[in-house]
């Protein structure tokens, strides 16, 4: 049936017997035409009543810009016959959604293209927060990928219950903090974004299931190494995907990796007494607020601390599982800390733990977790004076540096003139006030050996080269005292 409706811009006219692809979370797009020709026209699964006559705000911020990688929008708002929210747009090719039908996976040089694309379009609009970034939100037109529906699902989160907004969601694609009703940001896109890689990578999001087996992957869930994608790429999908927004990279970096790599109450004061009550009240109100944001801070760092433990133990263990599965000879007793030994040689590592202080004042640097790795290995003394057993030690912390705009792990070890420690590169704790000052710009005691090297996502291969080129020469009877620090660089190859 023809159904004509005015809005903002114009008046258009679309068939609803005629649909674009399978209806949305927040609406379902029809064929239709106006004055400039055929449009796709967007009906919000929204009423006027549901709304509370809200304005369409999305809609004029978008079209007032000149964006290349998002559908443009031609029109907008509420008809005036139905009362009913709708979004003009250029007809497009074909969504993502509808490419990947009857493919199991793409090609790299055409999932770099996708991600890119849709990179571009999140950061042209940076700020918006999309909030339901799926295949078939995105658009193939004008010869590239396009983004549709950017804020829609602000809008309808503004003008409805929470519990219409979460089943309105994706769940294929809703990262932790939208399945726990908390608030959206950039990051929230980049998981997405992480979610339409892997499919396009492998087949499928990296949580699949029935509803509840969805929510608990994005909520407790890892995602399974893609085996057809290098280290570097399931790295970075890996970052993009933690439960912490403010673990995950920007886009910015995303980009250059991924092209790199192809309620009010009322009150009246009627007295004095009543008046003094209301102050007392909303102080004790404010009050209340800023515990429970503190409350909520020291939680989050706590969760995400313990997240990026988890990945650090998966890192270290693909390690150790690379050394045990080399050898035959290699074992891994578990006594006070996991180790692995093969001959003279035995490389271990402390449990991650979450350090109570966070920030460094004097290096700017912020901690949410700490561990460290050790080397210890006999050694062939060929003076009276060298010691039969060499050990070298590295500190490795989950922070973010003064101008990062992402918390990463890193590994960095200290020495110190005139000390034991200065052909022994050791590592600190961020406890230790050597550690702070070690990175800042004040002369202390202990100085960087070598670091920090960030050792996650696509560098987590360099941090393998290293420990376990170092350990097989210790192995070997080969590894020496550096003879100089910082260590040159041979110290760490085979050579």
């Amino acid at each position: 049936m023809k159904i004509e409706i005015r809005l903002t811009e114009g008046t258009w006219i679309f068939d609803d017997s005629d649909p674009l692809g399978p209806p949305g979370g927040f609406g379902e797009v029809f064929r239709g035409s106006g004055e400039c020709g055929p449009v796709a026209v967007k009906r919000l699964m929204l009423t006027a009543d549901a709304a509370a006559h809200r304005e369409l705000t999305l809609g004029a911020t978008l079209s007032s810009r000149t964006l290349t990688n998002v559908v443009p929008v031609l029109d907008y708002g509420q008809d005036a016959q139905s009362d009913r929210y709708f979004l003009v747009m250029p007809i497009c090719d074909y969504s993502l959604e509808q490419h990947l039908v009857g493919r199991e996976t793409l090609e790299w040089s055409e999932i770099s293209n996708v991600t890119a694309d849709v990179i571009d379009g999140l950061m042209e609009v940076g700020d918006i927060v999309h909030r339901d970034l799926k295949p078939g939100n995105i658009l193939w037109h004008d010869g590239r990928w396009k983004i549709a529906d950017f804020g829609i699902a602000k809008f309808v989160e503004n003008s409805t219950s929470l519990q219409t907004l979460k089943t309105s969601l994706t769940p294929q694609y809703a990262a932790p903090e939208q399945w726990l009703m908390m608030r959206s940001t950039s990051a929230t896109d980049v998981y997405a974004l992480a979610c339409i890689v892997q499919e396009m990578i492998v087949g499928d999001p990296p949580f699949t299931g029935d509803f509840d087996a969805i929510r608990d992957g994005h909520l407790r869930g890892q995602p399974e190494r893609m085996p057809n994608a290098s280290a570097r790429i399931n790295g970075l999908v890996r970052s993009m995907l933690r439960k912490a927004q403010d673990g995950r990279p920007s886009l910015q970096r995303c980009k250059d990796i991924i092209t790199s790599a192809q309620t009010d109450v009322e009150a009246t004061a009627k007295n004095a007494l009543a008046e003094a009550g209301l102050q007392i009240a909303t102080q004790q109100a404010e009050d209340d607020a800023k515990r429970l944001e503190e409350e909520t801070r020291i939680l989050s760092i706590k969760q995400q601390g313990d997240e990026a433990a988890d990945e650090l133990l998966l890192i270290l263990n693909r390690m150790f599982d690379t050394i045990t599965d080399s050898s035959e000879a290699a074992n891994r007793p578990y006594s006070t800390a996991p180790s692995v030994c093969l001959g003279p040689a035995e490389l271990s590592f402390e449990i991650p733990n979450n350090p109570p202080r966070v920030h460094l004042e004097g290096s700017g640097w912020t901690v949410y977790a700490f561990s460290q790795i050790k080397l210890r290995c006999d050694i062939e003394r060929v003076s009276y004076s060298d010691e039969s057993e060499y050990t070298i030690s590295a500190s490795l912390v989950y922070a973010k540096r003064p101008n990062d705009s992402d918390f990463r792990w890193f590994e960095i070890s200290f020495w110190a003139m005139n000390s034991s420690f200065w052909k022994q590169p050791v590592a600190l704790s961020p406890n230790d006030r050597n550690f702070d000052v070690a990175l800042s710009t004040t002369m202390g005691v202990f100085s960087a050996a070598f670091g920090p090297h960030s050792i996650d996502a696509e560098d987590e291969q360099s941090f393998h080269d290293r420990w376990v080129g170092l350990f097989a020469r210790g192995a070997s009877g080969k590894l020496r005292p550096p003879q100089q620090m910082p260590p040159p660089s041979t110290f760490f190859s085979d050579s």
